[in-house]
């Protein structure tokens, strides 16, 4: 889990596997991210900061 973490942003959206629970959590966290924001895009198509930032703290939840 802590390599995953350590990856850059891109490498960290390409190797995390993300459970189907997971999954729903981030799109969760992005949709509520752009409502807040009044983002008027595609809540997925987020700046890839954003999104690895939440991915990190989807994974480091997990239990080894």
């Amino acid at each position: 889990m802590s390599t995953l973490l350590a990856l850059s942003d891109a490498e960290l959206i390409e190797l995390a596997d993300l459970t189907d629970a997971e999954f729903d959590e981030l799109e969760n966290q992005l949709a509520l991210r752009a409502a807040c924001l009044g983002w008027t895009g595609d809540p997925m198509r987020q700046p890839l900061e954003t999104v690895a930032a939440i991915v990190r703290g989807i994974i480091s939840k997990r239990i080894d």
